[in-house]
């Protein structure tokens, strides 16, 4: 039995593979910017639904897992719970790279709750721009879309259908936001949560325009600074990714870039990957 897990800052999404079965289950981010070793452990014991002692191998791959003190936070966790079993810690980037591209070479892009590019060369990563987090970068991501409207709405620069719209749904007062941001938590995830909002109004012509702009600030900040890379397949994975498919091909098209393929997530090919490798 071997263990697959794909971690962002929302969610992990983990499988148990056993002989030609799977069996999927799902907890909190474990990003361990946000969360101890601690946290892991509790969380896989609230919802790890099989016998651990028949686990032989796990393959993590997480959020901000980008250095060995990262990675630690969560191997130790992963470890007092597996006991037993050989611990793989690895960055989300590479588990986005394997998944999308097995072991061919290409440019690869995360658009989640945050946001990360690389460039793969079928085994590892030889470059990676971008993944600077929800203050200094994450252009693109969920995060950065609710950033952007949030700002917009304090300062009243939205239109007035979306400024009433956004209040009637979430009735937050300035006080309310700024606490969110300066004082929780997790105030990426309450970023990101505004995505929601953004896709449910994404005909009106403000927010369309807020999307696209996002995105080419995407591109042009990470993608276009990849010497060569309209000699690269470029695919994308993420819920925004998969969400914002159409408002993606916008950006790109204006910027002579193209997408080859797009994935919501990239936990079954990753599996697909362990199975065969």
């Amino acid at each position: 039995m071997i263990i697959v897990a794909d971690s962002g800052s929302t969610k992990t999404d983990w499988r148990i593979i056993n002989d030609n079965s799977q069996f999927a289950f799902s907890t909190i981010g474990l990003n361990p910017l946000f969360v101890s070793s601690t946290d892991v452990v509790n969380e896989l014991q609230k919802n790890f639904p099989a016998d651990i002692s028949k686990v032989e191998k796990v393959f993590f791959y997480g959020a901000s897992c980008s250095s060995d003190e990262r990675c630690s936070i969560i191997k130790n966790g992963l470890s007092e719970f597996f006991t037993s079993s050989e611990i793989n810690v690895y960055h989300d980037m590479l588990g986005a790279a394997r998944a999308l591209f097995g072991t061919e070479k290409g440019i690869v892009g995360i658009l989640g709750t945050g946001s990360n590019t690389c460039l793969y060369n079928g085994k590892e990563i030889t470059k990676n721009i971008g993944g600077l987090g929800y203050i200094l970068g994450d252009e693109g991501s969920g995060a950065f879309l609710g950033l952007r409207l949030i700002k917009q709405y304090l300062n009243n620069e939205l239109p007035i259908n979306i400024q009433e719209k956004f209040y009637g749904e979430f009735n937050l007062s300035r006080n309310d936001i700024i606490t969110s941001v300066y004082n929780n938590d997790k105030p990426n995830r309450f970023l990101a949560s505004f995505s929601k909002f953004i896709a449910e109004n994404k005909s009106d012509k403000f927010i369309s325009k807020l999307l696209i702009r996002s995105f080419e600030e995407f591109f042009s900040k990470h993608i276009l600074k990849y010497e060569d890379y309209k000699a690269h397949e470029i695919r994308l994975t993420g819920s925004v990714a998969w969400v914002y498919k159409k408002e993606l091909d916008i950006a790109a098209k204006s910027l002579d870039v193209k997408i080859s393929k797009i994935i919501k997530f990239p936990i079954d090919l990753l599996c697909e990957y362990h199975k065969d490798n």
